[in-house]
């Protein structure tokens, strides 16, 4: 089941209506991209600047300001690389644009993930309100309602907040891109194999919820919804990929 049913007054209009989906099986990350990684990247392609379908893939300080785990070491001799800064290599990656995530995901041989397969991941079969299941969030299950971005945590972090399939950080942390366009009112008119979102749009779903003070457990809910325009580079936002069972 896709969405909710309930009347609540932390429930959005857009998480109706409640539907039932079916969907091919499918791999996916258990944990988010970390910093290590997607700096990996950047190294591959040589810069982040405009490399991403001509959209600036991520920004690393200091570009990004100070919140951000990664940055750019000059090697001396004239060329630069993206490194992790010490200790914070198995952090989220943030400041991605959804160009961005995607550009990554292709690399490593999968994609983003459809707002469908997401909510699956995070929710599994008994439509649970949290990753884990109704009970509201701890600090021991997601990191959230923070007054500090110091207060992050690495991607294999807070086992008790682990989804039905055993993937981390589905609430908190960083809001993950998926790869739909975003519509209000998409549910109502979904299809019920394999949805992928409107064909169009102005902003891309997120899900997840994030690390900010504004991000009180309501908004870590497996179904709430978000969405940012996919050239918007966030301290907020992040993702992880998946890939097809073929």
């Amino acid at each position: 089941t896709m969405g909710v049913s309930i009347e609540s007054a932390v429930v959005g209009i857009d998480e109706k209506p409640a539907h039932s989906v079916t969907l091919d099986s499918f791999y996916m990350d258990q944990f988010e991209i970390n910093v290590e990684q997607y700096a990996a990247f950047l190294n591959s392609l040589g810069t982040f600047q405009g490399a991403c379908e001509g959209v600036d893939c991520a920004l690393p300080r200091p570009f990004s300001g100070v919140n951000s785990y990664m940055f750019i070491d000059d090697l001396g001799d004239g060329t630069q690389q993206y490194v992790a800064e010490a200790g914070f290599a198995n952090y989220p990656i943030n400041h991605v644009s959804w160009f961005g995530a995607q550009a990554y995901c292709e690399s490593v041989g999968g994609r983003l993930p459809t707002e469908a397969e997401w909510e699956y991941a995070a929710r599994g079969t008994d439509e649970r309100t949290y990753p884990w299941g109704n009970r509201a969030p701890t600090e021991a299950q997601a990191v959230f309602a923070s007054d500090s971005f110091e207060n992050l945590k690495p991607v294999d972090a807070l086992p008790d907040g682990a989804s039905f399939f055993g993937i981390y950080g589905m609430a908190g942390s960083v809001w993950e891109w998926t790869a739909d366009w975003y519509d209000e009112g998409y549910y109502a008119v979904s299809p019920r194999i394999n949805p992928t979102g409107p064909e169009t749009g102005l902003a891309r779903v997120m899900r997840g919820g994030a690390w900010p003070s504004n991000n009180l457990a309501d908004r870590i809910r497996a179904t709430n919804r978000s969405s940012l325009a996919p050239d918007f580079i966030s301290g907020t936002v992040g993702f992880r990929c998946v890939r097809d069972i073929r």
